[in-house]
């Protein structure tokens, strides 16, 4: 206690680096790319919501082989390509001039993505102390944040101010800035390699988090409503900004990410789902109603509430499920639901907004909440209290 083992050494703050730079890059295209297929490629709504959605997809895809690569082959060598193959998609945008080559790089860059922040989450787990890995993790996620706040406004003053090249080009430059901190960072010789490699099903994922993953899925379903067509409704209602919605959310999860981490250790995390649960059906109700910027930030308040409590209590609670030596399977099941109700969300949404229009599609994007909520105290709450040793 009176030793702590150091956190802040030069590979964990060029991680964290590595990792503002990439998702920051990442969040240059969320909200653009809905304007840049609509505006500069003329397609619609559906596809829009495949070609956010597809990217998400390959993301899933991979997700159990990289981890399997990453612990066969090794992190330095995987994690060397998985950025350099984020690097050439991200200079693949240049070049776009029709929606069936944004598709294609579409794939090519779902794949790179799955890949690269597999890898990232690994490295850093590796590189933060055993005392200090609840810490170091949560520091290392602010990155992730940080770059959802200041990224989607970045991206859009650029578009609002010069064009898409630019922005194209800016996004490429950070992905660059990332790969290169990543030359800088030593990987611990403690990260073994098993010699034992099974394909079994169960090496990939892990059972006793499927209704985690499930409830999960349900909700970044109706997210996947979120980062497709925000930017678009905004349009719809003469909002000059839509980056606000993105700072609103981001600035409300840096505050209520802890707050919610506490209460679930202290009192559990009955009462806390039920306020995050109740905010998200209240942020698309808000969206349904929306009128002006007032109401469009309001809705991103209540969103960054509600997802700032679900999903970090939703891995704690998975994580408190298992035992260490499967935290890795149990995290890639999580974040796989996770990427799919985004991914199949932007998708099936797309088709429902072009017919009964964006306001319809945020109500039922609500209701849907409904699913996740009966399910966690019908069935997530008995099982998680039934467990008589919760592992640490």
């Amino acid at each position: 206690m009176n030793n702590k083992e150091p956190l802040w050494t030069k590979d964990f703050v060029l991680i964290c680096i590595l990792n503002l730079l990439v998702f920051t890059s990442f969040y240059f295209l969320l909200p653009t790319l809905p304007i840049f297929v609509t505006d500069v490629l003329k397609g619609d709504e559906s596809q829009v919501g495949y070609i956010i959605g597809i990217l998400t997809l390959m993301a899933v895809a991979v997700r159990p082989l990289s981890g399997f690569l990453i612990d066969a082959v090794g992190r330095k060598q995987i994690f060397f390509l998985a950025l350099l193959f984020y690097v050439i998609s991200m200079a693949g945008y240049i070049f776009v001039t029709s929606l069936v080559l944004l598709f294609l790089l579409r794939f090519v860059h779902g794949a790179a993505w799955g890949f690269a922040t597999t890898s990232a989450g690994t490295v850093v787990a590796d590189l933060v102390p055993a005392s200090r890995r609840g810490e170091g993790m949560g520091y290392y996620g602010l990155s992730n944040t940080v770059a959802m706040a200041v990224g989607p406004v970045l991206a859009l003053t650029i578009i609002n101010q010069v064009d898409f090249n630019l922005l194209f080009t800016s996004a490429l430059a950070l992905s660059i800035l990332g790969f290169l901190c990543m030359f800088g960072i030593s990987y611990p010789v403690s990260s073994k390699k098993s010699n034992k490699f099974t394909f079994s099903l169960e090496s990939f994922y892990e059972p006793r988090v499927l209704s985690l993953s499930l409830m999960l899925f349900f909700i970044t379903f109706g997210y996947g409503g979120i980062v497709s067509f925000i930017t678009i409704y905004a349009k719809d209602l003469n909002i000059d900004n839509p980056g606000m919605f993105f700072f609103a959310y981001a600035v409300i999860l840096l505050f209520v990410r802890p707050y919610a981490g506490k209460v679930f250790d202290s009192q559990g995390p009955f009462k806390i789902m039920a306020i995050g649960f109740i905010a998200i059906i209240i942020s698309f109700i808000i969206l349904f109603l929306a009128g002006g910027m007032s109401y469009y930030v309001l809705s991103a308040v209540f969103l960054g509430i509600g997802f700032g409590i679900v999903h970090p209590t939703a891995v704690a609670m998975a994580i408190n499920r298992v035992e260490p030596f499967r935290r890795g399977a149990a995290n890639a099941t999580i974040f796989s639901a996770f990427d799919l109700g985004i991914g199949l969300g932007s998708i099936l949404l797309g088709y429902l907004s072009k017919a009964a229009g964006l306001p319809f599609m945020y109500l039922s994007c609500g209701i849907i909440i409904l699913i996740p909520l009966w399910l966690f105290y019908n069935k997530i709450i008995p099982e998680y209290y039934s467990e008589t040793d919760i592992k640490t």
